[in-house]
């Protein structure tokens, strides 16, 4: 049983709605050379203007104007139909003359071309837990600010957890002439560098925008419910912009755009999020494999589920002898972890319409770290540890403080 009950679920649901985060739908080591140097070139074309009388780009703008015109190509605009219907996201577009729900872009894998998106962006066309694509769906690919090139979709494989889908060319169709975008180690992104945005807002195919690295590691609750460190930009991204590029002043992938923050409306406000390409690179295995991934397929696990009792009422908290913050375990998986490291498997009752555990493991600390909620914990374990890492929880156990050490799994 989960803490969670439908109440807390609903209270967490209009938290979420009030930050106003929301989704965005609307190569060879050779090329990679030949990308850098036409970068370093555009950099080092300079206008002379010491006369006052040459008022061309400066530096930073030919280094934009070179990653554009290399890049641009290699992204697409999105068209999900669903059941005759074109969607944007997982929602109908309202506006007929609005025929795009998202972006895409080419990236190379040994050889092979495949396009990367969102998976919010292609969620509603692919049956519900799998990535098979609906009898009455189609997405298509329309490359160029002309739209000139149209391939048709399937999908591969999906990951909800990190908001990635990878798809390939089908139907006779395929992927025009253009160079796959090659990833950047996004561990080494600094606050402050340059960002460039290539994608499709509102339907507007091969746009550009630039702006800076606003900040790292930020943690945004990602489409399949869990929270996934972001980089977050000030480039100009609108719906529309979901799984589009954004590179690095080399033509790098550095994430791929997902989410604003806007508690306003569906407008840029100078905060958006993207996943950073290592997630990309951690997950294309199994993307490729095909069917549904997960961070559970890369990332340690725990082995069992969690209340935050900080979201119960305070009066349940009294009457169960719970303290105000911590974690509770409410249920364990059969030689997991948790199991395996002795923590307790509660039996629940009912308070006033809210199931608690019974005298559970409450955990307080994570080697030595404060533990106040189950997204903490979650956090600290997910992208804090490795697959099969030793830790120390501090527990709380009938009321006395226990030290517990645990093997993760993975």
């Amino acid at each position: 049983m989960n803490l969670k009950t439908t109440q807390v679920v609903r209270a967490r649901l209009i938290m979420l709605a009030a930050v106003g985060i929301l989704l965005l739908s609307a190569c060879s080591s050779a090329a990679v050379q030949d990308d850098q140097a036409s970068v370093d070139a555009a950099q080092e074309t300079t206008s002379d203007d010491s006369d006052g009388s040459n008022f061309g780009p400066t530096p930073d703008e030919l280094n934009t104007i070179a990653v554009a015109e290399r890049f641009g190509p290699s992204t697409a605009a999105l068209t999900v139909t669903v059941g005759g219907q074109q969607m944007l996201g997982t929602a109908p577009m309202q506006s007929p003359g609005q025929q795009s729900s998202g972006s895409g872009f080419l990236i190379d894998v040994d050889g092979d071309r495949f396009l990367v998106t969102n998976f919010h962006v292609v969620e509603a066309s692919v049956d519900e837990g799998t990535s098979d694509l609906r009898s009455d769906s189609t997405i298509v690919a329309n490359f160029g600010n002309e739209r000139s090139t149209r391939v048709d979709l399937n999908v591969i494989g999906v990951n909800p957890s990190f908001d990635l889908a990878l798809l390939e060319a089908t139907n006779g169709t395929e992927f025009p002439d253009a160079l796959p975008i090659p990833k950047a180690d996004s561990d080494t992104v600094r606050i402050g560098q340059k960002t460039i945005a290539i994608g499709n807002p509102f339907g507007l195919g091969a746009t550009v925008t630039s702006g800076i690295v606003s900040s790292t590691g930020r943690f945004v609750n990602s489409i399949g419910g869990i929270q996934v460190p972001n980089i977050q930009t000030d480039a100009a991204i609108n719906p529309g912009n979901s799984g589009g590029a954004l590179l690095n002043s080399s033509g790098e992938l550095i994430g791929i755009n997902t989410s604003i923050f806007n508690p306003e409306a569906r407008a840029f406000a100078g905060i958006g999020f993207a996943v950073p390409s290592n997630l990309l690179s951690e997950a294309l295995a199994n993307l490729q494999l095909g069917g549904v991934s997960s961070l559970k397929d890369t990332r340690p696990g725990f082995g069992a589920e969690l209340g935050t009792l900080a979201f119960l009422p305070p009066s349940i908290r009294e009457e169960a002898g719970f303290p105000d913050e911590g974690v509770a375990i409410v249920s364990v998986a059969p030689d997991g972890p948790a199991a395996r490291a002795g923590l307790t498997n509660p039996e629940t009752i009912n308070i006033d319409g809210f199931l608690v555990p019974v005298d559970p493991d409450i955990i307080i600390a994570l080697d030595g770290q404060r533990v106040v909620t189950a997204d903490d914990l979650n956090t600290m374990i997910t992208f804090g540890a490795d697959p099969g890492q030793d830790v120390t929880l501090t527990i709380l156990r009938s009321g006395d403080e226990v030290e517990v050490p645990l093997t993760l799994g993975g």
